[in-house]
């Protein structure tokens, strides 16, 4: 009875110890504390090295999903992270292994013309720490994430966009164009896009809506660069300039 009491305070005082590591670095890039604290050289870890007897021990698999986010082997970290999470979800490292799924899911991102799935599952998981733990440590640094991927999709998006109007797919082009904008209003890269939009109306033969695009952008950007483009195709917006 003394030694499983005995044993259950030194868990408790690990968790805090590692809680208190944790809360000086989160948001850092650095060596793991955590396998400091659980004793791990982590140059030398076996993540893949399981005894059966103690495989989804919660220290265990922190343990594995650690050594793997180390060692840069992410898909590997993920799944040990959300095994942790299904089997401990009110455990008080949750907050920690959410935040470390998200960060595995943001190191698989590559350039924006790869593949997005990485991004959309980090951007969903980063969302995870913020609707779920909104009192964890991992908060700020959760919300500067979501907002950096936010600009990456709108960046993957234009680049697909960029390539449907480059091979004349305009129809396609809108809709990628169309979606950016329905996002948000004051988005930096909107300038591009409502200029690829009316170009892409344009060349798609639907001349209307993209003097109605033109019409709005030259109202939202009087001095745009894009200004004398735009007046080649739609010399009549002259007017809209001299109201703006």
């Amino acid at each position: 009875m003394f030694s499983m009491k005995h044993a259950h305070m030194r868990l408790l005082l690990f968790l805090g110890i590692a809680s208190i590591v944790l809360i000086s670095c989160a948001g850092k890039e650095e060596k793991s504390e955590l396998l400091s604290l659980l004793g791990v050289d982590e140059k030398i870890v076996d993540a893949s090295d399981q005894n059966t007897d103690n495989t989804y021990d919660a220290i265990t698999l922190l343990k594995r999903g650690e050594a793997y986010f180390v060692k840069a082997e992410y898909i590997e970290s993920v799944a040990e992270f959300e095994r942790f999470l299904s089997l401990y979800p009110f455990h008080r490292m949750a907050a920690f292994s959410q935040y470390k799924v998200a960060m595995s899911y943001y190191h698989q991102i590559n350039s924006i013309d790869r593949d997005p799935a990485p991004m959309e599952k980090a951007m969903s998981s980063f969302q995870k720490v913020v609707s779920q733990f909104p009192q964890s440590l991992y908060i700020d640094e959760a919300q500067e994430k979501i907002s950096e991927l936010k600009q990456r999709d709108i960046q993957h998006q234009f680049h697909i966009g960029r390539f449907y109007f480059r091979t004349k797919a305009y129809p396609a082009a809108i809709v990628r164009f169309e979606n950016i904008l329905s996002k948000s209003e004051e988005e930096p890269m909107n300038e591009d896009v409502l200029y690829f939009l009316g170009l892409s109306y344009f060349h798609s033969g639907d001349k209307d809506r993209s003097m109605k695009t033109f019409q709005d952008f030259l109202e939202k950007y009087p001095n745009s660069a894009y200004q004398s483009k735009i007046l080649k195709r739609h010399p009549q917006l002259k007017n809209a300039i001299s109201r703006s």
